[in-house]
């Protein structure tokens, strides 16, 4: 009987050093100590969203949206959509109307209280970038912040 574990060990380290290497690996890095730090915050707060509902609250801050146009905005199928909406609905955090000029569409949009939550979450999302940031001088904040948006910004013309 031969243990397997010893042969694996060599892929192992190739694979860690592969994934230590890799962009995408190290944005993810990133992302998830933001949205740790975040949900630590909300759950501090008593906001108890699911995590993709977040985007559809702070999109909707700023303007009603067709359900179709939350869709192409966060890149998520409709029905999943339809499920964070009607979720957000029940919490009284936003309401569905149909639109005005065409009645086939449904145009989406916060409540009074979802505006509030919203700029709660806001502020409890610059709170936690600044924290989690915070390992970085303003210099380096300033230039990590130029170089990916940079970088977002060309990625997006593809």
């Amino acid at each position: 009987m031969t243990d397997t574990n010893t042969n694996s060990e060599p892929f192992d380290k190739a694979f860690s050093a592969e994934i230590a290497d890799s962009f995408l690996f190290q944005i993810h890095r990133i992302k998830k100590a933001l949205f740790r730090r975040t949900n630590a915050l909300m759950s501090e707060a008593g906001i108890t969203l699911q995590l993709e509902q977040l985007p559809l609250i702070m999109i909707l801050q700023h303007k009603e949206l067709s359900q179709r146009e939350l869709s192409d905005k966060t890149m998520r199928d409709k029905s999943s959509i339809l499920r964070s909406i009607n979720a957000l609905e029940k919490k009284s955090l936003l309401v569905v109307r149909k639109d005005k000029t065409d009645k086939r569409k449904n145009v989406v949009s916060l409540t009074e209280e979802g505006i509030v939550l919203a700029k709660n979450i806001r502020s409890l999302m610059k709170k936690s970038e600044d924290e989690v940031l915070s390992v970085f001088s303003a210099t380096e904040r300033i230039q990590a912040l130029e170089t990916i948006k940079s970088y977002a910004d060309r990625l997006e013309r593809i």
